[in-house]
C-alpha cells in the first residue's frame, strides 16, 4: 500500500477509527472536553494523594464503562498520519476537493470516543486502487486547537520514547 503524507512539523501514524462526514454534528466545546479529558486520563499526576486517587480511580472507570458501551458507534479504522494541522488516511471513496464538513476519529483505544473535528479536504489522489485523502484542519476555536496540539505532542512524544526503549 502506498504511504501516507507526512506533514511538516510534530505528527504521528497510527491504525485509528476514522470517518468523513458531510455535516458537523458537534461542538467545540464537547470536544474540548474530550481532550481535556482525554489527556487528564492519559497522565499520571504525584501530586495527588491518596484521596484523590480514589476519586480518579471511580471516575475512570465510570468513563472507561461509558466509553465501552458508545464504542459500537466507532467509525472503521484506518491507517492515518496525524499532523497539527493536516491529516490524512486511505479511504476506498473519493471526496471532492474543497469539501467541507468533519472527521470523525477516535484517538484513543483506552478511551474510545468519535471525535469530529472540522475540516476541508485541501487531497485526494488515487494510488493502487487505493484513495489517499489529506484534510486541513480547521479548528477556529483557539482552546480547542491548543488542547488537539497538546494531544498531538503527548501522542508522538510517547511513540518516540517507545521507539527508543525498543532501540535499547
Amino acid at each position: 500500500m502506498n504511504q501516507l503524507p507526512i506533514p511538516d512539523g510534530v505528527h504521528f501514524s497510527a491504525h485509528l477509527p476514522l470517518a468523513w462526514h458531510g455535516v458537523l454534528q458537534q461542538s467545540a466545546f464537547e470536544a474540548t472536553r474530550y481532550l481535556a479529558v482525554l489527556a487528564e486520563f492519559e497522565s499520571t499526576s504525584d501530586e495527588r494523594n491518596h484521596a484523590q486517587d480514589a476519586l480518579h480511580a471511580k471516575l475512570d472507570l465510570m468513563l472507561l464503562w461509558t466509553a465501552k458501551n458508545a464504542s459500537h458507534n466507532l467509525p472503521t479504522p484506518k491507517d492515518v498520519m496525524i499532523g497539527l494541522e493536516t491529516i490524512a488516511w486511505h479511504d476506498v471513496a473519493a471526496l471532492p476537493l474543497g469539501a467541507h464538513g468533519a472527521l470523525a476519529i477516535s484517538l484513543s483505544h483506552i478511551l474510545p470516543f468519535s471525535l469530529q473535528l472540522p475540516a476541508e479536504i485541501i487531497s485526494c489522489t488515487l494510488m493502487d486502487q487505493t484513495y489517499t485523502v489529506t484534510a486541513r484542519l480547521l479548528l477556529k476555536e483557539e482552546t480547542l486547537r491548543d488542547w488537539f496540539e497538546r494531544t498531538v505532542f503527548r501522542t508522538h512524544r510517547r511513540i518516540v520514547h517507545a521507539e527508543r526503549g525498543a532501540q535499547a
